[in-house]
């Protein structure tokens, strides 16, 4: 991880105090937690056949194809986007899930993923794994609160990796705004 990254993830600093506030924001609650840990062994059963069709959607739009480039990004993304639905339907969101979501948004700033891309490629995400809940949850009740669950953890998720798109470019402007404070100064000194 370069070291700009690593110094902006140790500014983003979240504590467990602040999860359980942010989780309260968004509602996410302990059965919420439960629902979700039950639906990912569902998900997970059919996991590979999800991020099949998740990177059939994104190569499909040129930008991102552009942006993924070539078979062994490809391959390491689909590595990571299995991690990250396990992770999203483990029904644990701790400290440590809340700093992957945080270096998450760290990458896609970084290698150049524009926010709308970032916002369509969760939103084709959610509308599979919706759909694939739809399928394997027979109860209906339950099926409509394990959505609920999910549609907060999504959110919850987005509010992070969006903070981070918001702290980079907030270190960016001031990285900028003191080299040309450092070169005003070089200036001066030779005048």
């Amino acid at each position: 991880m370069k070291q700009t990254d690593q110094t902006l993830l140790e500014q983003l600093r979240i504590t467990e105090f602040e999860i359980e506030q942010r989780k309260q924001l968004f509602e996410l609650e302990p059965r919420d937690e439960m629902l979700l840990r039950a639906a990912g062994h569902l998900v997970e059963s059919h996991l590979e056949e999800l991020v099949t069709r998740f990177y059939e959607l994104q190569t499909s739009t040129p930008e991102i194809a552009l942006l993924i480039g070539d078979a062994d990004t490809l391959q390491r993304l689909r590595n990571a986007q299995r991690r990250y639905v396990i992770d999203l339907f483990s029904g644990v969101y701790d400290l440590e899930y809340v700093n992957n979501r945080l270096r998450i948004g760290l990458v896609h700033k970084r290698i150049g993923v524009e926010p709308k891309l970032y916002l369509a490629a969760v939103q084709s995400l959610k509308t599979l794994l919706s759909a694939q809940i739809c399928e394997l949850i027979p109860d209906i009740e339950v099926r409509g609160h394990t959505l609920l669950a999910l549609d907060k953890l999504v959110m919850f998720d987005v509010a992070l990796v969006f903070e981070t798109y918001i702290r980079s470019l907030v270190a960016e402007i001031e990285t900028s705004r003191n080299k040309s404070e450092q070169y005003a100064r070089s200036l001066e000194e030779k005048w």
